[in-house]
């Protein structure tokens, strides 16, 4: 950790009559769940009179910033997760590379199934996956393949790491097809039954043979022995030029195998085996590579530089965060802490259009260190089972749109939680930066911003309003 500096602050004196009893009032509701049960942070002896009141308001620049990567070993998918990262972006000079690879199974339309008459003949067979319409990338083709999975002890209950791949047999391709990505308006008629947007994948023809040969006593006597027929299936995308990020949703209803068919007697036949969330076992296997073609948060990842980070680069799990020192803070003057804003501001790439693609996390979230690996929450933030988000902050907000430049900031307040150092009630410990955007079990959103020693005003800093003592 590096040395601590003192405090070097530029005072904005602003003389308020009456303003003691708005300090008093602001401060009677303050608590915090750190272990004090003080009603108020001050107590009455200390609140000064109405006479008395000096109010400034300083900025503080000399923050130290550094960026973390690591696994994220809290993050799962599988059991009851069913979102899921397809895709892959290659094209990120900021963030690098990152790909997804979606698996699944699915069961048996019921116990001991047979398809319907005799004579059965292909029409064709499809993979349908649930597929949210929101993305991130280009709009360009994407190509995907399907393999038959064989990984042991596949199966629903299990949560899966998204940094262990799972077991495919690469000489089983039932599947190879490009596709755009799925819009709201992507919907089709099939057999006379308009079907909402969904992933369509064409299978192979062999494939489709197969499933029609297998019977009721076999292979379609049961989900077991189904599953034991068909382990699973691997959707896997093609991570050499991609640009497009899809967001499956495999429980909505729509994901399926189906296989259209005729018989001597019918046309236009169907048998759909549906992906059950009561049993089909699913894993979605992510990776990061902030180091591919050199993207620039590359150089500022894992620094560990005395003087911090003059960048920061945060995106969202399974991402990038950052750790945020505040040096000096325990030796400021006693004071009511009024208002304590930590100020985040977007730098522009400067490739217009790029940062679009991916969009900036819709919410920071600040936590402390209370050891050096377990965090606790800022006072600030409230209970955690009803925080106090309207006072907590950490919202984007566009404060430039210029040119087709965007410029996003993000304000999370620190009053309370300053109040308490100030009072040597709580350690000045390290703090926690990251994005908290709540859409998906993995993201793409990111946004790098300026670091604690960037030149102002990008630079990450903390913005006091205090009443002195």
């Amino acid at each position: 950790m590096a040395t601590t500096k003192p405090i070097q602050i530029k005072h904005v004196k602003i003389n308020f009559r009456n303003l003691g009893y708005f300090a008093a009032a602001v401060f009677t509701g303050l608590y915090a769940f750190t272990g004090c049960n003080e009603a108020t942070i001050l107590g009455k002896d200390l609140i000064p009179g109405p006479d008395k009141v000096n109010v400034k308001d300083t900025t503080i620049n000399s923050l130290i910033t550094h960026n973390i990567a690591k696994a994220d070993s809290g993050l799962r998918t599988g059991a009851d997760i069913y979102s899921k990262a397809l895709g892959s972006i290659t094209n990120d000079p900021i963030f690098g590379k990152s790909s997804g690879l979606v698996y699944l199974q699915v069961g048996l339309p019921e116990e001991k199934f047979t398809f319907a008459g005799t004579g059965h003949i292909l029409d064709s067979v499809v993979l349908y996956v649930g597929t949210d319409t929101t993305w991130f990338g280009e709009n360009k083709l994407m190509n995907l393949k399907v393999y038959q999975m064989n990984e042991p002890n596949f199966k629903i209950d299990s949560y899966y790491t998204y940094t262990r791949p799972l077991s495919y047999d690469q000489t089983k391709m039932i599947g190879n097809f490009s596709t755009y990505p799925v819009y709201p308006k992507d919907s089709m008629d099939i057999y006379g039954e308009r079907k909402p947007p969904v992933l369509r994948i064409p299978l192979s023809n062999a494939f489709g043979n197969t499933l029609l040969q297998q019977r009721a006593d076999a292979a379609f006597l049961n989900d077991s022995a189904f599953k034991v027929f068909l382990n699973g299936l691997a959707i896997v995308p093609d991570t050499t030029i991609s640009t497009t990020m899809l967001y499956p949703i495999l429980n909505n209803g729509q994901t399926r195998l189906t296989v259209y068919y005729k018989n001597s007697e019918n046309d236009s036949l169907k048998a759909e085996f549906p992906f059950k969330a009561s049993s089909s076992a699913h894993g979605n296997y992510f990776v990061r590579n902030w180091y591919h073609n050199n993207a620039e948060i590359s150089k500022y990842l894992n620094t560990n530089k005395p003087e911090g980070d003059s960048l920061i680069f945060l995106q969202e799990a399974p991402g990038t965060y950052t750790n945020v020192q505040l040096p000096g803070l325990e030796n400021f003057p006693k004071a009511v802490i009024n208002t304590a804003e930590l100020i985040i501001t977007e730098v522009s790439s400067g490739l217009q259009g790029k940062d679009d693609l991916f969009g900036e996390p819709t919410q920071l979230m600040l936590y402390r260190y209370v050891t050096h690996d377990s965090l606790g929450f800022i006072a600030d933030y409230g209970n955690p089972q009803r925080p106090d988000l309207a006072h907590f902050g950490g919202n984007r907000t566009v404060i430039s749109d210029v040119g087709g430049i965007k410029v996003v900031q993000y304000k999370i307040n620190i009053a309370r939680h300053l109040q308490f150092i100030v009072d040597k009630k709580l350690e000045n410990s390290v703090l926690k930066l990251e994005p908290l955007s709540n859409r998906y079990n993995i993201d793409m959103r990111r946004v790098k911003a300026g670091g604690g020693n960037a030149v102002p005003p990008a630079n990450l800093k903390l913005r006091i309003i205090y009443t002195q003592l």
